[in-house]
């Protein structure tokens, strides 16, 4: 285990930092070399062994997805893997009765779109989704969300950082609300797990979903979904497979007997590629500690926002560390425009429209970075129309 947050940690391990100014882990984290020598791994073992491999290939499954629920505090079992998170929210969806006068979804004004797409396509099916707005595009009271929660509250789907901004919720008053009427509460926590500490068992949650490329560096193609325990068997998902059944390898004609555990939430043959991709990202995470990371990036997201501030430029994000997750947002005139230079430059961040440049230090995040970046973006700014 690493001893210190005041310099890189575990650098070495990750060859793109070698190549460029790496401030984008929210939105893509950097390749561990040791992901190259998991899938390297995955294709030896394919052609040495064909179709026996499957032995090795499918226990990973619970093991990959074990690790993921270590770092949010679930219990063995209680955490399961699929492609991302839109399908795994899809299967959430179709385990609720949406037929009685319990039929509304509720999400935020500021959920991320794909999650938008998911849920208001299950008004063909009886749900009925309602949208808490947000005043200032960035955030929305707690007080507003839990007044919304009632009664009629089948499901309430909410970000557990709003993508837009950065802001935090609070998904523990939020739980409790949802615990008080009887409605489920399912958290996105892609924004979040892998550099905001949280324990989904302190906490309370019903359901969790989140994926691996952002702050868990672990490439697309592994999402996760945590349950309750006491939930599980409640959820009989129609966005199913053979890989759910209780008896997979028996073949056993339709209706499907859905696995007890977690597996139920399986689908067809899976994507084995991308989960043992995942996990040396995972197992870095693990090793540096959330804690450490947290307290890492604290420090350097505030030198982040402390410098545009002082060149005039306007944060988008939390200046209180305690209400954003790990990046800052820095918005300007043709700011769109100094991010493709930047990008040109190696310098890796990202752009969203109303929130402006998207900066983020990880765990690997050298010092320096920070300075590189800033004296790239004000000689670009320098050129740019008045």
């Amino acid at each position: 285990m690493v001893e210190s947050t005041s310099a890189p940690l575990l650098r070495e391990r990750f060859p793109t930092l070698e190549r460029s100014t790496y401030l984008v882990s929210h939105s893509m984290g950097a390749a561990p070399a040791a992901a190259r020598d998991a899938l390297v791994a995955y294709v030896d073992e394919w052609i040495a062994d064909g179709p026996e491999a499957w032995n090795r290939w499918l226990p990973r499954i619970g093991e990959i997805a074990d690790g993921i629920g270590r770092l949010i505090g679930a219990p063995p079992g209680s955490t399961f893997l699929g492609p991302n998170v839109s399908v795994l929210q899809a299967a959430i969806a179709t385990s609720i009765d949406f037929r009685g006068e319990r039929n509304e979804v509720l999400y935020e004004a500021l959920q991320f779109p794909s999650l938008t797409y998911v849920w208001k396509e299950w008004e063909r099916y009886g749900a009925r989704t309602r949208i808490v707005p947000s005043d200032d595009g960035r955030s929305i009271p707690t007080e507003r969300i839990c007044a919304a929660i009632t009664e009629r509250t089948a499901l309430a789907v909410i970000s557990h950082a709003y993508y837009v901004s950065g802001a935090l919720a609070d998904i523990a008053a939020i739980q409790r609300r949802c615990t008080e009427v009887g409605a489920l509460l399912c958290v996105d926590a892609y924004q979040t797990t892998g550099v905001v500490p949280y324990d989904v068992r302190a906490l309370g949650l019903d359901i969790v979903t989140g994926g691996s490329h952002k702050w868990l560096c672990g490439g697309p193609g592994c999402g996760w979904l945590y349950v309750r325990p006491a939930l599980v068997e409640r959820l009989h998902p129609a966005v199913t497979g053979w890989m759910a059944h209780e008896r997979p390898f028996a073949f056993e004609a339709a209706p499907i007997q859905h696995a007890r555990s977690m597996y139920r939430f399986g689908t067809g043959t899976p994507t084995i590629p991308g989960y043992v991709v995942a996990q040396p990202g995972h197992a870095a995470i693990a090793e540096v500690g959330i804690e450490r990371i947290r307290e890492r990036n604290i420090r350097l997201t505030t030198r982040i926002a402390e410098e545009a501030l002082a060149r005039g430029l306007r944060v988008n994000t939390p200046l209180d560390p305690e209400k954003r997750t790990g990046w800052i947002g820095i918005d300007f005139p043709h700011s769109e425009r100094a991010y493709h230079e930047l990008i040109d430059r190696r310098v890796f961040l990202d752009y969203r429209p109303g929130c402006g440049l998207r900066v983020s230090p990880h765990f690997y995040t050298a010092d320096e970075e920070i300075g590189r970046f800033y004296s790239e973006l004000d000689d670009i700014r320098s050129k740019l129309p008045s």
